[in-house]
């Protein structure tokens, strides 16, 4: 039986069994989404003053933070709406033991493949500020750009341990 008292197809009793609500894919995708929102929330804010100011290496930086920002809102919330549909579709049966496990492996990989491209982010923006060393909107980006692609090589290696962790139990 379900939470609402109403009896589940075997399949789905079966999954209640191996995954209990607290421990899948999707409630952990929903609790650590909201940091995701709050740094987009934060950058935004951030880059909305800094491209103000009156000095150009402000509003490079602020211009980094404003869309990077915008674009980590836009995958926290993709990720918290798919999470939560997720997440009835597992409750109801729909998602089996094993595609769950499948998603949650899945979900892993694409974290670590973000590393790689978030080491890349910090490259570049090292490389934007080396070739531009004259010129101050250009340094900001540059800053910009290392500064967001820092939490974020931060944020998915916490991510993905965390989801390793949880993941195997441990």
């Amino acid at each position: 039986m379900n939470s609402r008292g109403k009896k589940l197809p075997v399949q789905a009793e079966a999954a209640d069994l191996l995954i209990s609500q607290a421990d899948n894919l999707y409630t952990y995708q929903k609790q650590a989404m909201p940091v995701l929102l709050g740094w987009s929330a934060g950058s935004i804010l951030a880059g909305l003053l800094w491209m103000g100011s009156e000095r150009r290496l402000w509003r490079g930086l602020g211009s980094q933070f404003l869309g990077w920002g915008a674009i980590d809102g836009l995958i926290a919330g993709f990720a918290l709406r798919r999470a939560t549909k997720n997440a009835s579709r597992l409750d109801s049966g729909e998602i089996s033991p094993v595609e769950h496990q499948r998603q949650w492996l899945q979900f892993e990989r694409f974290v670590w493949l973000n590393v790689l491209l978030d080491l890349g982010y910090i490259v570049g923006g090292a490389w934007l500020r080396q070739r531009n060393p004259k010129d101050p909107q250009k340094q900001g980006m540059g800053w910009g750009i290392i500064l967001q692609g820092g939490f974020l090589l931060a944020w998915d290696i916490i991510l993905a341990t965390i989801s390793r962790s949880k993941r195997l139990g441990s």
